[in-house]
């Protein structure tokens, strides 16, 4: 039997997954890691520990899996987008990773709007500038720690760190590189001019492949300290979002992601690269050749949920608070959530908006605070998906993923706020399955993408349906929730600078 292994490194931790070629799930590893917060509004991680933990997941997987290491026939990866990796000439890391939620590059993002105009940067990346993204990040280095930023040879996405400390060589895809916001999203190449209007060095950027390219092997140090066979063959991999969506079987216009990760994002595959010209979505190159995707993001979905776990419920088993959510009626009795804690994008692009209860009164209890917290975080979602659907953006099929997907209340929330099915895929990791996929096509174990997804993604054949009088309910609760932003704004940013 042939395998192939996914690699996904996400936020809080790295998940290795090893399916059969019928996709069949063999096994999974899973280590974590913290975000380190040196000061208010960062968000960085060692690069060099994700390594420890990513050896650690490999090591579990192979063993788990109870086969022999030649048996993998490729290797793929997901991974965090947006990020950013410094490594010198000797391809030794030179400061942490400043990653996606990092919000400290407020003034670089203005800075280069002013040098670039906001019509150019959207017509050449087609999306917003943002703090966490790679190119505001690097212009910050380059002001703040110029020691470091001459020390600079590449610069890289998360995922690719790991697979150079994998294969030795450097590269990256075109889903990741898009997200950068330095990448000619439509004609899929490094844009030179951005690059030296900002005033950073083109040579930092790395060679652009497809994420089913082959881009190295396993080498021998690779060999010793994870177990891999030496000489295995390692695809580029892409970014989290879209090897997500070709996990859940999405290759096709008018299929639609719902992700409740730490972050919450809906993301729909296009045919042609179009963009919201108020710059509240995300459009970047999609996996499957030829097309694109366009993404609404909200910072923290299930963060939020995490948050007031680990700060006010002390860490209650998740099952019981789907319990405590279930007894609770749709609309949490008047209670409003907006989940806000790092900031958001879509739809505000607002790094000072504040995360904010609205409504509370003596007889809530904690079960209020919860399900009023699933419910604001599909609230953003409804966000992204009412703007998108105002772009003539074909959405049919709406397939839930991440910690929401496991949720049966929160599917169910799901279904009645957008007033959609939903449907999940039997498949688990769908990251990581998506990445194994990349491999699989980049060894010809597929003829191509869809004809993969097509053989081993099984979605439900019974979506979560919607009750109409709760989605009537919520259509009601949703203009509220639009509605607290906008009267809030002001505040948020006046407490955002007292803070």
């Amino acid at each position: 039997m042939s395998y192939l292994m996914g690699i996904d490194l996400g936020t809080s931790s790295v998940k290795t997954v090893i399916i059969d070629i019928d996709g069949n799930m063999k096994s999974s590893a899973q280590a974590f890691y913290d975000i380190n917060i040196p000061n208010k509004g960062y968000a960085e991680q060692d690069p060099k520990r994700w390594w420890k933990s990513t050896v650690q997941s490999i090591k579990e997987a192979l063993n788990n899996a109870h086969i022999q290491s030649q048996e993998l026939k490729g290797i793929g990866f997901s991974g965090q987008m947006h990020g950013m990796v410094l490594i010198d000439k000797q391809l030794q890391v030179i400061r942490p990773a400043i990653i996606w939620s990092d919000q400290r590059t407020q003034r670089e993002v203005h800075s280069i709007y002013e040098l670039l105009g906001k019509n150019y940067v959207g017509e050449i990346t087609l999306n917003p500038l943002s703090t966490g993204f790679q190119t505001p990040s690097l212009l910050w280095v380059k002001q703040n720690e110029p020691e470091t930023y001459e020390r600079i040879y590449k610069v890289l996405l998360p995922k690719d760190y790991i697979r150079l400390m994998l294969t030795g060589e450097i590269g990256t895809d075109v889903t990741d590189a898009s997200a950068t916001l330095a990448f000619d999203t439509r004609n899929l190449v490094w844009s030179d001019k951005l690059i030296s209007t900002i005033g950073l060095n083109r040579d930092f950027y790395p060679n652009v492949n497809n994420p089913f390219d082959i881009a190295g092997e396993i080498t021998e140090k690779a060999s010793k300290e994870t177990g891999l066979y030496r000489g295995t063959p390692v695809v580029y991999g892409g970014g989290d979002q879209p090897m997500q969506s070709v996990g859940n079987g999405i290759v096709e216009a008018g299929q639609v992601s719902l992700t409740i990760g730490t972050g919450g994002q809906v993301f729909s595959v296009i045919s042609e690269p179009k963009y919201d010209k108020q710059m509240r979505t995300h459009t970047f190159c999609n996996a499957v050749p030829g097309t694109w995707n366009i993404m609404g993001a909200s910072l923290a979905a299930g963060l939020s949920l995490s948050w007031l776990n680990e700060k006010i419920l002390s860490n209650m088993p998740y099952h019981e608070i789907n319990e405590l959510a279930k007894s609770v009626k749709p609309g949490s009795e008047g209670l409003l959530f907006l989940p806000y804690l790092t900031g958001e994008r879509t739809p505000h692009m607002d790094s000072s908006a504040r995360g904010t209860f609205i409504g509370l009164v003596l007889n809530h209890s904690r079960a209020n605070l919860i399900r009023a917290v699933m419910e604001g975080v599909v609230f953003a979602l409804k966000d992204s998906v009412e703007i998108i659907k105002s772009l003539d953006t074909k959405m049919d099929t709406f397939i839930a993923s991440g910690g929401g997907a496991r949720s049966d209340v929160w599917l169910q929330i799901q279904a009645n706020i957008l007033n959609q099915e939903i449907y999940k895929v039997s498949q688990e990791e769908q990251a990581c399955v998506g990445a194994a996929i990349m491999a699989g096509v980049g060894v010809q174990a597929y003829p191509s993408i869809k004809e993969a997804c097509q053989a081993i993604i099984q979605i439900s054949d019974e979506p979560v349906v919607p009750h109409p009088e709760d989605a009537r309910k919520y259509n009601d609760m949703y203009q509220y929730y639009k509605m607290a932003y906008q009267q809030n704004k002001e505040l948020f940013h006046h407490l955002s600078d007292f803070s």
